[in-house]
């Protein structure tokens, strides 16, 4: 059940270093210091705290007042326990708009806190943290992540010079999410070879007789945790840098007025706050790509019908301009048609680096000049790549940077030419991610990992991404064709989600909805 404006006293609560604190009653101390009215704890045993400081895994069995003690916890060498007593007060209740995010505020007794978090779960193991930022008023934080229509509950930890404090166990009830989304089908092969974590994608195409696709975010499960219709389609679905916000654009491919137009939104992740950036966006195609000082890279249609690469800054409003950072066509020095279709941050060099389907290959600028770095693959006039090597046909959608000299590509393989010449001569027998190796300094690159979906193949002309994961799995996104795949490093399929007629946008997968991407 729902538990609002409750108040917890956690009175002589013994703090000692290397000791954690629980909520039910005092701490024991070392060596066997007693609790109020309670009898001797065992002697903790020395860890590795430094003195003065919390160690995190010393928790520690408790004594209420004339209960026994519990078994003590390591204790930090050279610390010394300082006594302090604290009270929360809590509410938290879902989001109006997105049922299956909590809303916690919380104040507390404890002097001055310099850290907190929240812990929360379906049950008291919790398994998620949510962080809590102290600057925000009464430290109101979301719980992200959590199914619809379940009780969960929540424990917050804060710390101080007095030590940490922790709260009681609380609970609060997710609300069903209103969407006509089908969960995918989920297929498993192994699930301990699985990263976890959560998926963020959207619908490239509207469901018929809608208003819209959504925006969504899918856990380990395939269950829908996160849902936010912005009234177009949702091609690319990026939560900032910070993680405070969603920005959710439309695929606009061709530029016009209507529903052909820019949609483009930045929406709170409680989907309390929606602001519509479309007319500061004009002309935006496919995706875009927030940076960690705020700004966003995106691209869209140029006055030579080439794409320009352009910059949102940082702290802009909807009526803020963009500055175009430099033309498709003069960074990669093609004489033909582009279509550039994703855009990537390297952050080790501070660069940008593009996809262009018409032409077959990925260009790196500078983010600050534009000016060229390099020019990888070539596969429309006028194009020389600046390395020779293992390439690619067929044109490619998505990529993922893992460093300087290493990318994984979502390459369509296709047969014959969507957009532009650049997208054809490949096979058409199904779309391949592969990973490319380069060789900075002699210029070569080599194709050192692919993956071809079988039973069936899967072939993709339009949309497709991919991305390497920390664990060294490859989740490989299928477009239009409606299905993701987890893939370990030899190929093996530990996990299938197949939306049955319906497609993915762009996608990107996190560990945690909380802090900085991976990408």
């Amino acid at each position: 059940m729902l538990r609002a404006s409750t108040s917890l006293a956690l009175c002589g609560c013994l703090f000692l270093v290397g000791l954690g604190c629980k909520s039910s009653g005092g701490d024991s101390g070392t060596g066997g210091s007693v609790g109020s009215g309670g009898t001797s704890g065992s002697a903790g045993t020395t860890g590795s705290g430094a003195g003065g400081t919390t160690s995190s895994g010393g928790s520690v069995g408790t004594a209420g007042q004339g209960g026994t003690t519990g078994t003590a916890g390591a204790t930090g060498s050279g610390g010394t326990g300082t006594t302090a007593s604290c009270t929360f007060t809590v509410t938290s209740s879902p989001s109006t708009k997105i049922p299956t995010v909590g809303i916690v505020t919380w104040s507390t007794t404890l002097a001055s806190p310099t850290g907190a978090h929240i812990n929360f779960g379906l049950d008291t193991s919790y398994g998620m943290t949510a962080p809590v930022d102290l600057s925000i008023a009464s430290y109101r934080t979301l719980l992200l992540g959590m199914k619809a229509s379940k009780t969960y509950h929540f424990q917050i930890s804060a710390s101080g010079s007095a030590g940490t404090c922790t709260s009681n166990d609380y609970m609060i009830t997710t609300g069903a999410l209103a969407n006509g989304l089908a969960k995918p089908t989920v297929t498993t092969n192994n699930k301990a070879a699985l990263y976890g974590g959560f998926l963020i994608t959207g619908q490239y195409v509207q469901n018929v007789g809608s208003s819209g696709a959504p925006a969504y975010i899918l856990d380990s499960d395939g269950d829908v945790v996160w849902l936010y219709n912005a009234g177009s389609d949702a091609t690319g679905v990026r939560m900032s840098y910070d993680g405070t916000y969603m920005w959710i654009n439309n695929a606009n491919v061709v530029v016009g007025s209507g529903p052909d137009a820019p949609h483009v939104h930045r929406v709170t992740m409680d989907g309390l706050t929606d602001t519509d950036f479309s007319t500061a966006f004009d002309k935006l195609s496919h995706q875009i790509t927030p940076l960690p000082d705020g700004s966003v890279a995106f691209y869209a249609t140029g006055t030579n019908g080439c794409d320009d690469i352009k910059l949102f800054p940082a702290g802009g409003t909807p009526t803020s301009v963009a500055t175009t950072l430099v033309n498709a066509r003069t960074a990669h020095g093609g004489t033909g048609g582009c279509h550039v279709n994703d855009l990537e941050y390297s952050q080790p060099d501070d660069t940008l680096v593009f996809s262009d389907l018409d032409n077959n290959c990925l260009t790196k600028v500078s983010r600050t000049t534009g000016t060229t770095v390099w020019v990888l693959n070539s596969g429309g006039p006028g194009i020389a790549s600046s390395f020779t090597g293992d390439m690619w046909v067929g044109g490619e959608h998505g990529f993922h940077i893992l460093g300087l000299d290493d990318f994984v590509i979502f390459n369509n393989n296709s047969a014959t030419a969507v957009l532009g010449s650049g997208s054809a001569n490949g096979t058409g027998k199904g779309s391949i991610a592969i990973e490319i190796k380069l060789n900075l300094s002699a210029k070569t690159a080599a194709k050192i990992w692919s993956y071809t979906a079988a039973n069936p193949p899967l072939p993709v002309d339009i949309l497709g991404d991919v991305q390497r994961l920390a664990n060294g799995n490859t989740v490989v996104d299928y477009g239009t064709k409606g299905v993701v795949q987890e893939v370990d490093a030899s190929g093996n399929v530990l996990q299938d989600l197949s939306l049955n007629g319906t497609n993915f946008g762009y996608i990107e997968k996190r560990a945690t909805l909380y802090g900085p991407p991976p990408r």
